[in-house]
């Protein structure tokens, strides 16, 4: 709903409807509006939390040029905005909410902190001399570039702009040239 709608869909009455449950289970189970906002973000930060770690694990025994960890990193990138474009809409909805919020850093930290593992794994396989100093350019160029997807959608995101241009950072940041 969030993705689609916005984080002011989030009602009582739409969850009920959307979940084909009578308005009762849900104001049964949240006290609030606010309480079903802030479980819809605890949710979403978990489960992205879970995919994020998935993927470092999947990743981390491999060795990767520069080139390949861009293409990898691009590629799945790419293909989770194009399969499931409302879930990103409904993250970046849901992490300003928590910028309201203070009683969600708790999840926000744990969800940052997935980003911040997978892009030093990374980095550490590149050949970065300092991966965790090295991480958080990298988790914001990657949130710099999802917003600009979500909001200035381009069909050549992968090819033409989000690959070349972490070859790019990934070869500065490890101080070797990137593949021609």
């Amino acid at each position: 709903m969030i993705g689609e709608r916005g984080a002011d869909s989030v009602t009582h009455r739409a969850v009920a409807a959307e979940a084909g449950l009578p308005l009762s289970a849900t104001t049964y189970w949240f006290s609030s509006r606010d309480e079903l906002l802030e479980e819809s973000l605890r949710l979403a930060a978990r489960e992205e939390v879970g995919r994020l770690e998935r993927l470092v694990v999947n990743l981390a025994p491999r060795e990767l040029t520069i080139a390949e960890w861009a293409g990898a990193v691009a590629a799945e990138l790419a293909g989770d905005l194009e399969r499931d474009r409302s879930r990103h809409l409904a993250l970046a909805e849901l992490a300003l909410e928590a910028g309201r919020r203070s009683r969600l850093s708790e999840e926000v930290q744990r969800w940052h902190g997935a980003h911040l593992r997978l892009a030093e794994l990374g980095l550490r396989a590149a050949g970065s001399d300092a991966p965790a100093s090295d991480a958080p350019i990298v988790v914001a160029a990657l949130s710099g570039f999802v917003l600009a997807q979500l909001s200035l959608p381009d069909p050549a995101f992968e090819r033409e702009v989000l690959r070349p241009a972490l070859e790019r950072l990934f070869s500065r940041l490890v101080a070797q040239p990137a593949a021609a």
